[in-house]
């Protein structure tokens, strides 16, 4: 089945926070070492703060403090989109100083541009920070925490510039998780905002699929098996306010032979010539959990609900 190709989506670099290849902790040599020094630190700086942080350190390495528990129940979990907020500190002590002749580890603000501006991100193995990954999948919505992580689980032993982040460095995130929201209700709010229901009759299919139709032709030709159509269409993520580069376009197609994901197969199929429609699916009938990459960044992430607008221009 042929899949659109679209240009990259650098979106998902928001903040620094998307996951590079994860370093492996070893038994041996620098990266134990410094590890091990990192763990130090962090236990240090939680106690000697004020008040100290009373938190579980996990095997991984990560040290997670709930500081304010929310009731609801829901939790975040891959397949998602989470909004949330967070400030970044670096820790400033012996393991990444080399300032060994003390034990005191220092907070130092290293980003601050979504402590009250939202992200926004799709949820999927690998899509974040390891420590912050783990850390987000501990928390329900309207909870906040702090999480304290090795450089392993952060930005590793290469030094970030945004953030700014020294090489092997310790950090602090405090999050607050706003949203988890399941693909269904990313499609549901969108329509909602954006006011799709007046352009005409919002249908639901049994896929997922919501389907618009936004001009009718009574008397148009309603394609058949072994036709040729050709159609216009412009597909776009959700969260995005313009179109891909690459998902606009002419094409044609014949009826009956599958060139495109299932749902706008799906759409495709419900119009006759000349009428026009808008098409909103799952990832299920799209990229799916496996989503679109180029040149080793995604164009379509994993778990993403798409919108296209489709028309069909004639038949023969």
């Amino acid at each position: 089945m042929r899949k659109l190709h679209f240009a990259i989506f650098g979106a998902l670099i928001i903040g620094g926070l998307a996951s590079c290849q994860p370093q492996s902790i070893d038994t041996s040599g620098n990266t134990a070492a410094t590890y091990t020094a990192n763990e130090t630190d962090i236990k240090n700086y939680a106690a000697s703060i004020n008040p100290p942080l009373s938190g579980t350190l996990t095997s991984s390495g990560l040290y997670y403090v709930s500081t304010l528990p929310s009731s609801s129940t829901v939790l975040a979990a891959y397949g998602q989109e989470l909004e949330f907020n967070y400030t970044l500190y670096v820790l400033n002590g012996p393991s990444n100083t080399g300032n060994t002749s003390s034990t005191v580890v220092t907070a130092a603000l290293a980003d601050t541009a979504f402590t009250k501006t939202s992200v926004f991100f799709p949820f999927y193995t690998g899509s974040l920070l390891p420590g912050l990954e783990e850390g987000l999948l501990k928390m329900h919505e309207g909870e906040k925490a702090t999480m304290l992580m090795p450089a392993i689980l952060a930005y590793g032993s290469v030094a970030s510039t945004t953030p700014p982040v020294p090489a092997n460095s310790p950090v602090r995130f405090d999050v607050t998780l706003l949203r988890a929201r399941t693909e269904d209700q990313q499609i549901n709010e969108y329509i909602t905002a954006n006011n799709l229901a007046a352009l005409g009759t919002v249908e639901t299919t049994s896929t997922g699929l919501r389907f618009i139709r936004t001009v009718t032709n009574a008397t148009g030709v309603t394609p058949t098996s072994g036709q040729t159509i050709t159609l216009n269409y412009a597909g776009k993520l959700l969260r995005s306010s313009a179109g891909f580069a690459g998902g606009t376009g002419t094409d044609v197609k014949t009826i009956g032979v599958s060139k495109y994901v299932a749902g706008f197969e799906e759409g495709l199929a419900k119009l006759k010539v000349g009428e026009k429609a808008i098409v909103i699916f799952p990832s299920s009938q799209g990229y799916g959990t496996v989503g679109a990459a180029q040149n080793g960044v995604y164009v379509i992430p994993p778990y993403a609900p798409l919108r296209f607008d489709l028309e069909v221009v004639s038949v023969k």
